[in-house]
């Protein structure tokens, strides 16, 4: 299955968004660049497939610098980017050659396109 790495406190603020407590309300505890890369690292030890980052984008800085120590430490998985699909070109540019697999969310249109 997928790594999955929540990121609490959402740039988007949906109301009705899956995950409020995490989104919402912070749910979660502040880790160090190390500690999330050792994380990726059991994760990857644990069979995981990928590591799956939902809602990145105000940490995308950290991330980059966690995701290097992590191929340090023998990180070989692919890394997925699952947002809500409103990243600039700069985000987009700070992830270029660290993501693999990018998952943005289609929200605010028609039915057909959700």
């Amino acid at each position: 299955g997928s790594g999955t790495v929540f990121l609490t406190n959402c740039n988007l603020g949906c109301i009705y968004c899956q995950n409020y407590d995490i989104s919402h309300l912070g749910q979660g505890s502040p880790i160090s660049a190390e500690e999330l890369a050792k994380g990726m690292i059991g994760l990857q030890n644990m069979g995981c497939l990928n590591i799956n980052f939902v809602t990145p984008t105000h940490f995308v800085p950290q991330l980059v610098s966690s995701i290097k120590v992590a191929i340090e430490l023998g990180l070989g998985i692919p890394i997925v980017y699952n947002c809500g699909g409103y990243e600039n070109v700069g985000t987009i540019k700070l992830l270029e050659g660290i993501v693999d697999i990018y998952m943005p969310d289609i929200k605010y249109s028609d039915a057909q396109s959700a």
